[in-house]
């Protein structure tokens, strides 16, 4: 069926503006990961809400604001007002450069007490009330293309309702396009000029709703996009100067990727002094360092390369004694970051070292940025770089090493379209360990470092105790050791016992460093917490007497930092005084989770009972209300399940991110133009049918896809996408028919279009929350099996007697 003319500039707009809009969404987040805590990249969600949800709102009950007439015009001038929000919270950046002390005012709350690289903020638990003001300002300033944008997409779907399978179809295709679109705008220009981009997109946008509209206007905002834009990649006049709210006065580099921003400054003094791991006894020289930042919070060094002089200081680390046991070792270092793990191997005569480095722009800073400073050290003979994601790189390895290191790789990253993650980690799960236990040689050493103070060591040897009972050891304590220096912790885990000789190298060890003996072998298990998870030997009576959760961590539930029990979180939305430990994540995520569905219930239900109740007492209005809800619940669960299940086919998470939710929406888009060939009077029907499939379907994705998942990670990389694309497509195609079905079904005069969509956005976004609650308490499996329960009881809601709204 051929377009019209009109028809043909709304769907070009749509499919510009949508794409615009996703891509504002994910930018978010990365640059809340920069500015903030990583976990408050999950703000994109309630911002999200609050503008679609009330842009709908404002829809439904003022449309004499809106007429059918002028539905060009209003679309063009409010994807206009799009672009222009968005410069106005570019502007934000340029008044953080021009004013740093205002800028710290607002932003130093987000300060984090264990790092000293920059000037430091509040240590107050309680945001203080002074700055409330200034965050509210930056909350509605940061919402308002949301909004603008949601007006658009609402006045087109409830005033062009015949042809809502086909503007459903454009939206989202250019959901899918911007989720391809904003790892290339992240490449090439970063974070702060990147947002200039997603500005231009929703002016091209305006002017393809009205095309001979506001030229004048239109032309005026296109040449102050471009030069600001030009500008900033050349000028720097707008780039971030502040990492969780503390000053950065003197960087000496910066650059953004798709998912980090990375930045290196010069290291104080206290700092080189007092690194983590450095025994107490070193007295002999410190190689000079620069700091690098990952985003808020992933911390490393670089160091300068000076030959032997520079090796004896990480001889000396704690993270060199494993090699103490395997000289010569054939060595995997995974995150090896500014290069300390890479030294630490050199110093003590590693043969050769395979480094294993996910962030390509760390390798940069390293070996071009500041390859004078590093002496270009990923390009030392002894070693071979792989730019990849440690686990996926360690699947399709056939090599078996002496020694796999991770010291202190961090995890906490930003959310992938806009869902909260809550620092999930692939490198620290029973499977992960069950892999590198096949890529050790007999005798070989997984050693893994981490922050003894987080109780992060205590998880690692529960997992290595399970693993341990999985291959059958007798004696497991014979395998672990775990040793530490203040504040950093070494675990070890050795494939055959250690021996005597080995236990007492060890000690020697500790006692020339100066270090501490946490366990050993031959050491009768303490009363502390070490001592007794080892005398249980990891019992089911220990986890659930330990006052928060050490147990083992699996890939359907890899959230190696989250300790909360699943009743200890329920507890938490009673808002108690004290919980067993704080975590500012988790504290987040719960007041995130009641504020979002507050904002639900009362700005899209509360005013429509008290102005609408007309609608809401006509037979069937509360099963509308309850399909429309279901679908942006139940299409949320699914795709972050899935999403993060492709993870490990994928490697990085950027390229999950990328081809998952690309296929999805776009398969979802051609979903709705199925949907279009199906004659009037037969949508129920048609949607018992496809909701029921929906189902049935779901299943094998949810018990049969881990282990096609886990057969194909050795496939080349396009292989692996075409299989994830075609196997994806069914899916997408049925999750795609539902909604433009039921608004044909369910609104025969089309006048509570508005009001359906905006319940269908709100509970989209709720939905992305809810599946990382879940996901996080009962793990992945279970969130895609509430995806299909949601489905049911849309199906439920479609079959029972009173669905169709009279006319």
């Amino acid at each position: 069926m051929s377009e019209t003319p009109a028809l043909s500039h709304l769907c070009r707009g749509m499919f510009l503006l949508s794409m615009a809009t996703l891509m504002y969404e994910l930018i978010l987040t990365r640059i809340f990961s920069v500015l903030m805590w990583y976990h408050f990249a999950s703000l994109a969600i309630s911002l999200a809400l609050f503008g679609l949800g009330a842009a709908a709102l404002c829809v439904q009950l003022l449309p004499h604001y809106f007429p059918e007439g002028r539905l060009e015009e209003l679309a063009a001038r409010y994807a206009r007002f799009f672009s222009l929000s968005i410069l106005a919270f570019f502007a934000i950046f340029v008044l953080f450069r021009l004013q740093p002390q205002f800028a710290f005012k607002v932003l130093s709350f987000f300060h984090q007490p264990f790092y000293q690289p920059f000037q430091q903020g509040f240590h107050d638990r309680a945001i203080p009330g002074a700055l409330l003001l200034g965050l509210a300002a930056l909350y509605l300033v940061t919402a308002l293309p949301f909004f603008f944008s949601g007006l658009t997409i609402t006045l087109l779907l409830s005033r062009r309702l015949a042809q809502i399978n086909r503007l459903y179809f454009w939206d989202l295709l250019g959901a899918g396009v911007g989720c391809l679109a904003i790892i290339f705008v992240l490449k090439l220009v970063g974070g702060i000029t990147g947002i200039l981009a997603i500005a231009l997109c929703g002016l091209l946008a305006a002017m393809a709703f009205a095309p001979r509209r506001r030229r004048l206007l239109n032309l005026t905002l296109l040449a102050t996009l471009l030069l600001a834009g030009v500008g900033n990649h050349l000028g720097d006049f707008a780039e971030i100067r502040f990492a969780r709210g503390r000053y950065e006065p003197h960087l000496l580099w910066s650059a953004w990727n798709s998912f980090s921003r990375v930045a290196v400054y010069p290291a104080q003094s206290q700092e080189m002094e007092h690194a983590w791991g450095i025994s107490r006894a070193y007295r002999g020289p410190i190689p000079d360092q620069l700091g690098m930042v990952v985003d808020d919070s992933g911390y490393t060094t670089l160091f300068r390369w000076e030959g032997e002089k520079t090796l004896d200081y990480f001889r000396a680390n704690l993270i060199a004694l494993p090699y103490a046991l395997k000289p010569e070792a054939d060595t995997l270092i995974i995150g090896p970051g500014g290069g300390r793990d890479l030294l630490a191997a050199l110093a003590m005569g590693a043969r050769h070292i395979t480094a294993v480095e996910l962030n390509g722009l760390i390798v940069q800073g390293v070996n071009n940025i500041f390859g004078g400073f590093t002496g270009e050290l990923y390009r030392h003979p002894k070693i071979r770089l792989a730019v990849d994601e440690g686990r996926s790189y360690v699947r399709q390895s056939k090599e078996l090493f002496d020694v796999i290191q991770a010291s202190a790789v961090f995890g906490r990253s930003a959310p992938a379209a806009g869902a909260f993650t809550l620092a999930e980690n692939n490198l620290y799960t029973l499977e992960a360990f069950e892999d590198y236990w096949e890529h050790l040689t007999p005798d070989g050493i997984l050693t893994i470092s981490r922050f003894i103070f987080e109780r992060e060591t205590l998880r690692l040897v529960s997992l290595g105790l399970e693993l341990l009972k999985r291959q059958g050891v007798a004696n497991p304590t014979a395998h672990l050791a775990v040793i530490k220096e203040r504040g950093l912790a070494n675990f070890m885990l050795k494939r055959s016992p250690f021996t005597e000789e080995e236990i007492a190298l060890l000690r020697r060890e500790v006692r020339d460093r100066e270090f501490e003996i946490v366990l050993l072998p031959d050491r009768p298990p303490g009363e502390d917490a070490f001592g007794r998870l080892v005398a249980s030997g990891g019992s089911a009576e220990f986890y659930r007497d330990f006052p928060f959760d050490i147990r083992p961590v699996d890939d359907d539930r890899p959230f190696f930092y989250y300790m909360y029990k699943p009743a200890d979180f329920l507890r938490l939305l009673t808002f108690p005084e004290k919980s067993n430990f704080e975590d500012r994540a988790v504290l987040t995520i719960r007041n995130l989770l009641v504020v979002v569905t507050a904002l639900v219930l009362l700005c899209l239900l509360l005013p429509l009972a008290v102005k609408r109740r007309d609608d809401l007492r006509e037979a069937g209005s509360g099963r509308r209300m309850l399909y429309f809800a279901c679908l942006g619940l139940g299409f949320m669960l699914i795709e972050i399940g899935l999403l993060r299940r492709f993870i490990l086919l994928f490697g990085p998470p950027i390229y999950a991110l990328a081809v998952i939710l690309f296929a999805l929406l776009i398969f979802s888009g051609f979903g709705s133009l199925l949907a279009e060939r199906i004659a009037q009077g037969r949508e129920r029907s048609a949607l018992i049918r496809i909701l029921l499939a929906l189902v049935l379907l779901s299943n094998l994705y949810i018990f049969a896809l881990p282990p096609l998942l886990a057969g194909w990670v050795a496939w080349p990389l396009l292989g692996r996408v075409l299989l994830s694309v075609a196997l994806l497509a069914p899916l997408g195609l049925l999750l795609g028919m539902p909604l433009p079905l039921g608004m044909r079904l369910l609104h025969r005069d089309g006048s509570t279009v508005a009001w359906s969509w905006g319940i269908n956005s709100a509970t989209s976004v709720l939905g992305a929350l809810l599946a990382t609650v879940l996901a996080m308490n009962v793990g992945f499996t279970w969130t895609l099996l509430a995806g299909e329960a949601v489905y049911a009881l849309a199906l439920l809601s479609i079959l029972l007697p009173g669905y169709e709204r009279k006319t």
